[in-house]
């Protein structure tokens, strides 16, 4: 709502990203495959092709022996033409599977991706307004959009290379195994070596690059500021500085991420280490055992390619691996915002209110932000017909004693009951569905006018839609565009003034029909024309007859920053520090000399 809701954010993430925990790789191995267990099936038949595939690729390699071996011997060229026809028709099958592998996993990889977007819109959209007011939101979108893309590489890991590569792996130390056993036995026992500093250099990486993620956020964040404040930015001549310090974020994420670049060249070089020396070691074992008549020169060349076989396995993995745990820290920050229901927890009542006829009451009501107090002991009542106006200093508490009725947050003491029930207990549908809000910040998505409108009731027709623009006193205007109801109005409503957006948010409201409105400074940011023109709709909207002064039984909450409605109000609610201090009408209050009193003669009521 309105600034009374605001809380300090933190200028950096690293308050944010200190609650964030490194998870092992087994355990983020068990959340991924969490995922892919939907489609379980496709697994199997994956794993079954890339197994046929691994035998074809590496068993046709078979072929080189007893070409190198027999033919030179023999000089059968029949035997040659049949082992070359095995080989070309060894084509097809090679083709066919290795299609189904390519597009299976990529299928895979990408519905899983599709999935886990879906799930995290789903959890952002449903967490308490408490957790938006302690995080940033460039944070937040960098965590929805850039992570989860840096998802990608685990999957692709762990569904397609950590399955395909170690069988061809195994197909290859097989051959060596056809070739000679010994070879066969070294290669096994070399390769455990090799993965001990390839394990703690990922480590590294994953630390590494979840720093760099969160330099990114920073990033992001810096870059929303500028473009949703653009006007300001120009306004005060602070192109340059914004620039700077986006070049400043920028660079400090540069560092971080080549700390992790560094890492990852050093875990990938290791590769050809390993492999100089076991090739170096292999090379020796081979030659000493064709001296012994051991192996013959089939068998060295089918080894040769073996080795280059594995080599290349290795290569593979150990460059999956290290985009896996560079994808690992993406992977740590969007499970932490799936898992935020543990510590942003509100449950749902399970009570229905089809329309409110008793009224709303506040008994002992106190609220914080973390430890800071907000409202203390507040007690009110308002009954169904009433319009009961919220003032006070800015930071007094109006928009939260709302929020609270909204349950966009919980009491923290006492209750807020709706005929009688308290609200936890009502199903927040239910709750919701009975109230509606017109606040000074108008926002209006980039679609028509009717679905901006509609957007108070999905359900709406076509002529429903029409009769509350006409309450809104926007029609008028609607038909005098091209395309009337259908007219697109623009990022945030971008192509509307400011009471045209207002009026189509007083529609939308009034399209909901709600036994509550809120008004939360609903005219404060418009001219004193665009004013006279919201507040006649704003009467409709609030059953409101100027001549005979009387109402629908509609409660309405007004928080006043012009005088206009708060002049009408049934009852003035003045809040100072978070308690109510005063309570009558006008000119009551007035005559009271009171804190009211003070506040309108200054003209500061906010």
């Amino acid at each position: 709502m309105a600034e009374d809701t605001k809380v300090n954010t933190p200028t950096s993430n690293s308050e944010e990203q200190s609650t964030i925990k490194s998870i092992s790789t087994l355990s983020l191995v068990s959340r991924l495959l969490k995922y892919g267990w939907k489609y379980k099936l496709l697994i199997a038949v994956a794993i079954a092709i890339m197994t046929v595939l691994a035998a074809i690729d590496r068993g046709r390699t078979i072929l080189i022996k007893p070409i190198l071996d027999e033919i030179p011997k023999t000089g059968d060229l029949e035997k040659l033409k049949d082992y070359a026809l095995i080989a070309l028709g060894l084509s097809i099958p090679l083709f066919i599977f290795k299609y189904a592998k390519e597009y299976l996993t990529s299928y895979l990889i990408q519905h899983i991706i599709v999935d886990i977007r879906n799930k995290v819109c789903e959890q952002i959209v449903n967490l308490p307004m408490r957790f938006f007011h302690s995080r940033r939101y460039g944070d937040i979108i960098s965590r929805t959009t850039n992570d989860v893309n840096t998802m990608q590489p685990a999957f692709s890991f762990f569904f397609d290379d950590a399955i395909f590569q170690p069988l061809l792996m195994v197909a290859a130390i097989g051959l060596m195994f056809y070739v000679n056993w010994k070879l066969g036995l070294i290669v096994t026992l070399l390769y455990p070596i090799y993965l001990i500093p390839t394990v703690m250099l990922a480590k590294k990486l994953r630390k590494a690059r979840r720093k760099s993620l969160e330099k990114l956020g920073d990033v992001t964040e810096t870059m929303m500021q500028i473009y949703s404040g653009i006007r300001i930015v120009k306004a005060f001549n602070m192109e340059n500085d914004e620039v700077d310090e986006y070049k400043t974020r920028n660079k400090s994420f540069l560092k971080k991420l080549m700390a992790a670049m560094r890492k990852k060249a050093l875990s990938e070089s290791l590769v050809e280490l390993f492999i100089g020396l076991a090739a170096g070691v292999l090379m020796f074992i081979s030659g000493w055992l064709i001296v012994k008549g051991e192996i013959s020169a089939g068998g060295i060349v089918l080894f040769a390619l073996a080795l280059g076989m594995i080599y290349a396995s290795v290569r593979t993995i150990t460059v999956s691996y290290n985009k896996m745990q560079d994808a690992a820290a993406g992977c740590e920050r969007v499970f932490e915002l799936l898992d935020m229901h543990t510590t942003y927890s509100q449950e749902d009542g399970t009570v229905e209110l089809s329309h409110i006829k008793g009224g709303v009451e506040y008994r002992n009501v106190s609220f914080a932000y973390d430890t800071q107090p907000v409202l203390q002991n507040v007690n009110l009542k308002a009954v169904p017909g009433e319009v009961i106006a919220i003032v006070g200093r800015s930071g007094a508490g109006k928009s939260t004693l709302l929020d609270l009725l909204c349950r966009f947050y919980d009491v923290v003491d006492g209750e807020i009951l709706l005929d009688g029930i308290e609200t936890r207990q009502l199903k927040r549908s239910s709750l919701l569905a009975n109230i509606a809000i017109v606040s000074q910040e108008v926002f209006l998505f980039n679609t028509t006018i009717a679905e901006n409108i509609r957007y108070g009731r999905r359900d709406a027709t076509k002529d429903e839609i029409i009769a509350a623009a006409k309450t809104a006193n926007i029609h008028d205007f609607i038909m005098t565009l091209e395309k009337g109801y259908d007219a697109i109005v623009g990022e945030r409503g971008a192509k509307l003034s400011g009471g045209q957006r207002q009026k189509i948010s007083i529609a939308r409201a009034v399209l909901r029909n709600p036994s509550i409105l809120i008004l939360d400074e609903a005219t404060s940011q418009l001219d004193t024309e665009s004013e006279k023109q919201v507040q006649a709709a704003l009467n409709n909207l609030m059953g409101l007859d100027t001549l005979t002064n009387s109402r629908k039984g509609r409660i309405t909450f007004v928080i006043a920053h012009r005088l206009s409605t708060v002049i009408n109000a049934d009852r003035i609610i003045v809040l100072e520090n978070g308690r109510i201090v005063e309570t009558g009408r006008h000119a009551d209050l007035l005559e009271h000399g009171g804190v009211y009193a003070g506040l309108y003669k200054t003209q500061v009521i906010t």
